[in-house]
């Protein structure tokens, strides 16, 4: 370690590294928490005929491109 890593670490309590992690894992979980509102409510407009099946299967696509990537951008950094 050197030692911007030791300072940090001392005067955290814990390493950058950690800090990393966590950072991301909140990502990750507000971004599938995101994901899953998306999907419930156009699940729910598609069951009350609001949307038709084409729109509900172009909304599931985006969303779980956008998911794929923003999860790969928070994780590829830490692990």
């Amino acid at each position: 370690m050197n030692e911007v890593m030791e300072a940090f670490k001392h005067g955290a309590g814990f390493s950058p590294n950690d800090l990393a992690k966590l950072i991301a894992t909140i990502g990750v979980i507000m971004v599938t928490a995101w994901m899953l509102w998306v999907q419930w409510s156009v699940f729910r407009g598609f069951k009350s005929g609001k949307t038709d099946k084409a729109k509900f299967l172009k909304v599931s696509q985006r969303t779980l491109l956008i998911w794929l990537i923003i999860n790969f951008i928070l994780v590829s950094g830490i692990y």
